[in-house]
């Protein structure tokens, strides 16, 4: 305990333990501010109740625990507020972001739309073969009588086409719903 009575042996103890206990504290808060916030409050008690403390583990054991419990209390003690304040948050954005996403499906579906349109015949035909007939590449074949080898290269060029024709767009889309 003699670790604790001196300013330089307490910087010590901060400057090993801190970090690492900073960690377990962000495993259970999963908020970094708070766990820093956890941590810097379990080091003033300490210091405050340096002389007066009793210690029946090892100090580090000690200090985990602490960091466990401050952290298990917190989540006791916030846990009303944060599951209203997440309720509230997530109607409201929910209601926000529905005719928003709404209007980027529509957009996206008339794009992709566009994009199989713009595809060429044995491809497009391939393509609306697999993707909205639900047909395996072997029945496209059959269907079409073209090897299977034959529908594969044509779906690989059609999924080309369309990411290279639709990735533009989404990462627009992407960008803008995030600013």
């Amino acid at each position: 305990m003699s670790l604790l009575l001196d300013i330089s042996g307490f910087e010590a103890l901060f400057q090993v333990n801190y970090q690492p206990l900073c960690v377990i504290a962000y495993r259970i808060v999963q908020d970094k501010d708070v766990a820093e916030d956890i941590l810097q409050d379990i080091f003033e008690k300490l210091w405050e109740k340096r002389e007066s403390l009793t210690i029946n583990s090892s100090l580090k054991a000690y200090l985990i625990q602490s960091a466990i419990n401050q952290s298990l209390n917190y989540l006791k003690k916030n846990k009303n507020a944060l599951s209203r304040e997440s309720f509230y948050s997530s109607a409201a954005d929910e209601n926000a972001n529905t005719t928003e996403q709404a209007i980027a499906l529509k957009e996206v579906s008339r794009r992709a739309d566009q994009a199989i349109r713009a595809l060429p015949d044995a491809c497009r035909t391939v393509f609306i073969l697999s993707r909205y007939e639900q047909m395996s590449y072997k029945q496209i074949a059959e269907k079409l009588n073209i090897s299977v080898k034959t529908v594969e290269n044509q779906m690989t060029k059609a999924l080309k086409h369309l990411r290279r024709y639709l990735l533009t767009f989404v990462l627009l889309i992407i960008f803008f719903s995030q600013t």
